[in-house]
Formats: structure tokens, sequence, C-alpha cells
């Protein structure tokens, strides 16, 4: 792993002990002297000693590992102590963390596309070329449904044709939905 990989990408820090998010930020920089990651301070709200894995979302995988976060500031930043890496994922296409909002307008039956009588709003939590990860209310999707998707940026409008291909629930009203994507149109 090197830094260009990892730099300005996603990470996600747990603690151990109760599996409760500590961080969910961007990488400053690595160490590769020390195996060490560089984040915010202000991305940790309490500063202290933790027993953390890690899950870097890099430029083609995701990286998992298991390390130390001290409660050290140093400069407004913080240094995560990261062991041994273990690749969870390869991905084909790289991901892009950004923060948009959007609306199911309809689903698709038998290739038919159905309007809902009310839309469903979601969160779009980052983008591939070929997937996108949303994040809506628990229970309002199945694995491989087909569905509508609009999503609203400074540019102008996206209507996509979305499959769903993976559901992470965390046990509460949120979950995030793993699609890919069908078909692109551009407003």
């Amino acid at each position: 792993m090197v830094e260009k990989e990892i730099k300005n990408h996603r990470i996600v820090i747990k603690n151990i002990e109760d599996n409760q998010t500590i961080a969910d930020t961007k990488v400053i920089r690595y160490d590769s002297a020390v195996n060490s990651v560089i984040i915010s301070a202000q991305s940790i709200l309490d500063k202290k000693f933790y027993q953390v894995y890690a899950i870097i979302f890099a430029e083609n995988c995701l990286y998992k590992f298991y390390g130390t976060i001290r409660g050290v500031m140093r400069e407004n930043e913080m240094e995560v102590l990261i062991g041994k890496c273990e690749t969870m994922e390869e991905r084909q296409a790289v991901r892009y963390s950004i923060a948009l909002e959007g609306n199911i307008e309809g689903v698709y039956i038998d290739d038919e596309k159905i309007l809902l009588h009310k839309s469903i709003p979601i969160e779009v939590i980052d983008m591939s070329s070929s997937g996108i990860l949303l994040k809506a209310e628990a229970g309002v999707f199945t694995i491989g449904e087909i569905y509508s998707l609009i999503v609203y940026t400074n540019a102008g409008t996206l209507k996509m044709q979305c499959e769903i291909v993976r559901i992470k629930s965390n046990g509460t009203l949120v979950e995030e939905y793993g699609c890919r994507i069908e078909k692109v149109q551009r407003d």
C-alpha cells in the first residue's frame, strides 16, 4: 500500500470494544515508516485511547486494519496506528465520496416503470462509474429490486435505473443500499 492509493480517501474507524463508529472521515496522509494514517482531529469527538479497526476505501479496493488511536493531537491531526492489512474487496471502478440528495421516484416491474405516489428521499454516500451507495430508511428495498432514482447535483439532475445488489444494516432506522447502475440520463 502506498500513500497515493489512500490519501484523500474515506476511512471509517470503529471501536473494537463496542463496534461503534468513532470517525468517518478522509485520510490526510499515510506514514509507511510507522504504518499509520493521519486524520483530522475534528473527526473524533472523544480524544482518548482506542483499540480500533479501520476500513479504508482505497482507489481499487477496500482495506481493513486493526490498530490503535492514542488520543494525542498534533496540529489538529490525530494518528491512527494500523497493523496488518487485509484486502476486503477488489474494486473494478474508482468510487468517489459525494454528499448528494435525491429521490426514488418509481420501481420497475417486468421492465415497466411504476411511479410511486410519494417519492422516497435518499442520500448518496459514494458513486463509481458502475455503482452507487445510498442511505435510506430501513426496509425500503430488497436485493434484486430495480428502481428509478433522481439525484440532484450542482451541474444538473441525474436520472438512473439502478438494481439493489447489497444491503447493510447497522441496527438503526437507516440502511445502506449498494446498487448497480443500469442506465443514466442527465438533464
